[in-house]
Order: structure tokens, then C-alpha cells, then sequence
């Protein structure tokens, strides 16, 4: 069954005069604490529960917390609940809001280029169970998600660089207008003109929502989002690199696995490559196969002995693959020779 969200996006001139309109009385703001820093002017009327930075706080005393508060302010279930920060805080703002009193209205203003054209939409909220990403979660839709590029002025380079790794991703999934724009397009001239980077977010959320409208609980379409992410999250549960970072290494090895079985082009390969290295993005995982292994075993897309893994055959043309585990070990064993 297709869904409409575009109707919850919006692009903004103004933070607060957007938040003017659709607060109601019992709202309550998580805020990210370096968002709250720099850019806590723009929530200062609000009430709000400051969430320390960090994938960590992706976990359920976090979320138990959170909800000792909301009841502590009296937030009921005519409140709305709005995430200010990345993808840690959309993520934990969306679960708390989708259980606490069985579900109420919340929304997103999302600070980081990966969440703009990516964390934030599409309605998938999780947290962490240990050292496995997302175990636990639920899909439900936010209310609204309101961009405001000028928050993205004040990323570090490696913070805007992760927010890319998404950004190819979606360009290698749909090929078109976002790939047009990446090769027109170097990082200086997007960062320093603020309607490209405008563009750029458009161009990269049209993708993620013309796929999760069609396929909003992944069965089929949806799945060829988690493109590097099979083996990024394995990466980034052992390792100190971002969540985009971990993305950037898994496309690269998922093209060299295509490659390999003759699916793909070598072109690809070292044009996915040559996208990462533009973005400082590392292209080689520093983890040993074996690593890797235990990690992707317990991931959530694993059916007994087989895994739904993303394929990338060209710009514009990625299936879901079915791998058995060891043909996946397998390859990565392989790879780790070159």
C-alpha cells in the first residue's frame, strides 16, 4: 500500500516563525546538546529535554528517561514531541513518540546533512540494543519534518562529509537529476552557495521519499536504501568511524562484490570511489573479515542462512540480492586479499 508524505516536508526561511505555527500548548523539544548551543535561539519558548551528543544515547535508559520527563511535564496525548539534531536524536524522538501513551504527534527540525537527506525521513525510529543497530523499533510517520540548510553552515568538514556518503547513495540508487548534480558540482561550490546546497537536499530527500511512498514497511522497493548499509553497520558497531563513513565502505565493497560476480561494470566500482574520495570518505574497511562476520549475522535482515543484500549493477539499477552468510564471508575474505 503506497503512503503520501511529501506533504510533511518542508523547506523553511525561519525556525522559530515555523514553530510559532504548529506549537501547540503542551510541546516539548529534544534538543541535541551542541544543536541547543549553537542554535538555541531559534527554541528558547519552548519546553525542552537536552540530549547529549552521541550514538550511545540511542539506547532504552535514554528513552526511559525521556519519558520520565515527558510525564513529569505533564506532555499528553494531544502534545507533540519535535527532535532538534541529527540522526541520533530523529531516531529517539520518533520511538519515544510512537510508544509513549501508545503514540502522539511529533515532528523534526533535522540539523545534519545526514539527516535532512536521510535519518529523518521515512518514518523508521530505533535504537540500538547493544552493539546491534536498530534492533529495536517501530515505522511510523512524523507529523512534519521542516529542512533549514543555514543549520548545515556550521557542520565540521567530517560531519558534512558522512551526510554525503547518504547523499551517493541515493545518487547511485536513482542515477538522474542527483547524479547529474554531483558531477556538476564540487564540494566548495555546494557548500559555499547556499541555493545548491538547497538543491542538493531536495534532490537527495525526492529520492528517499519517492521510494518509501511506494514501499513504506520495506518488502520489496525500500530495501535498496539499505545500499552499504549491511556491511556499514557492521562497521560501525566496531569501530570509531561515522555512520556515513561505515555507508561509504560497505557501498564500495558491495560494488566490488558486484564486480566480482560479473553483476556490475568496473566503472561503477571506481566511480562510487571517486564520489568517496571527493567527500573524504574512507573507501576500505580496517576490519578483518572474521569481525565482520559476527557482526552481520545478527543483523535484523538475516533469514536463517541468507541475507537480503544490495547490489548496485549501475547508476539507477539496484536489486536486493539473496546471499547465503558464507557466500557473503566468502567474498569478504576475498576482497580482503586485494
Amino acid at each position: 500500500m503506497s503512503i503520501s508524505i511529501k506533504h510533511t516536508l518542508h523547506f523553511i526561511d525561519s525556525p522559530d516563525g515555523f514553530l510559532a505555527d504548529i506549537a501547540v500548548p503542551n510541546t516539548m523539544l529534544l534538543i541535541d546538546e551542541n544543536v541547543k548551543e549553537l542554535h538555541g535561539k531559534y527554541f528558547e519558548k519552548y519546553n525542552s529535554i537536552t540530549i547529549p551528543s552521541g550514538e550511545n544515547q540511542k539506547k532504552m535508559e535514554v528513552v526511559e528517561s525521556i519519558i520520565d520527563k515527558l510525564l513529569d511535564a505533564g506532555i499528553d496525548r494531544n502534545g507533540t514531541i519535535i527532535g532538534v539534531g541529527g540522526g541520533v536524536v530523529t531516531d529517539l524522538t520518533g520511538f519515544v513518540s510512537s510508544i509513549y501513551l501508545r503514540g502522539v504527534n511529533f515532528g523534526f527540525f533535522p540539523t545534519t546533512l545526514l539527516a535532512m537527506c536521510d535519518a529523518s525521513i521515512g518514518g523508521k525510529n530505533g535504537i540500538n540494543f547493544g552493539a546491534y543497530k536498530n534492533m529495536i523499533g517501530t515505522i511510523t510517520q512524523p507529523n512534519f519534518i521542516a529542512f533549514y540548510p543555514p543549520f548545515l553552515n556550521t557542520l565540521s568538514d567530517r560531519e558534512f562529509n558522512s551526510g554525503m556518503a547518504e547523499v551517493i547513495k541515493h545518487a547511485v540508487i536513482n542515477g538522474g537529476a542527483l547524479q547529474k548534480f554531483l558531477q556538476e558540482n564540487t564540494r566548495s561550490e555546494i557548500q559555499e552557495n547556499p541555493e545548491k546546497l538547497k538543491e542538493l537536499c531536495q534532490l537527495a530527500t525526492e529520492v528517499k521519499v519517492n521510494v518509501v511512498e511506494q514501499d513504506e514497511k520495506e518488502s520489496g522497493l525500500r530495501k535498496k536504501l539499505n545500499l552499504g548499509h549491511t556491511i556499514g553497520h557492521a562497521i560501525e558497531s566496531t569501530s570509531d568511524f561515522t555512520h556515513g563513513e561505515c555507508v561509504a565502505i560497505g557501498m564500495v565493497l558491495a560494488a566490488k562484490i558486484a564486480v566480482s560476480r560479473r553483476l556490475a561494470k568496473v566503472d561503477l566500482m571506481r566511480d562510487i570511489i571517486a564520489y568517496c574520495n571527493a567527500y573524504n570518505l574512507p573507501t576500505h574497511t580496517p576490519l578483518e573479515p572474521k569481525v565482520l562476520m559476527e557482526k552481520i549475522v545478527k543483523d535484523k535482515k538475516r533469514r536463517s542462512s541468507e541475507i537480503d543484500f544490495i547490489m548496485p549493477y549501475a547508476f539507477g539499477d539496484v536489486r536486493v540480492f539473496t546471499l547465503e552468510i558464507d557466500e557473503l564471508e566468502h567474498h569478504l575474505k576475498e576482497l580482503a586479499h586485494e
